[in-house]
């Protein structure tokens, strides 16, 4: 089954389930579907490339670093981002370093969908199959 990202349902939030073959895939398709929660992915480039790097004691931690990290790029710097590479390993924790691809927003070109307030652990899971990862996180609007 290829990766990707759905909304679940919920009342005022965005529950978001990202799944991948690998770890690193599950991660990025979480940005992604983060990134789309409040821009049209449609209309993006990736023209410019940035490096992010996230850590945490175990990989609800991590995510959420990563999470928190990639949304403070998009909300914070107004750089939304369509692509992403991710890396994981783990010593005495984990860490993530990835690169992502995006562009400045720009509200004339992107269209802007909603507003995110927070990343939260609230109702976070992270579940490791033989060959499938699946993430579940929710989004404060």
């Amino acid at each position: 089954m290829p990766g990707g990202y759905r909304y679940l349902d919920h009342m005022t939030d965005a529950v978001i389930e990202a799944y991948g073959s690998t770890l690193e895939e599950a991660f990025e398709n979480a940005a992604r579907g983060l990134n789309d929660t409040m821009i049209d992915l449609a209309d993006v480039t990736p023209r410019e490339k940035i490096a992010i790097s996230a850590r945490g004691d175990d990989l609800h931690s991590l995510l959420f670093d990563w999470l928190d990290k990639v949304m403070l790029l998009l909300v914070a710097d107004g750089f939304v981002m369509s692509e992403f590479k991710v890396s994981i390993r783990k010593n005495n924790g984990y860490f993530l370093d990835a690169t992502v691809g995006g562009e400045k927003l720009d509200l004339k070109r992107h269209r802007y969908k909603v507003e995110i307030k927070a990343v939260t652990y609230h109702e976070m899971q992270i579940s490791q199959q033989d060959n499938e990862t699946t993430l579940r996180f929710l989004l404060d609007l």
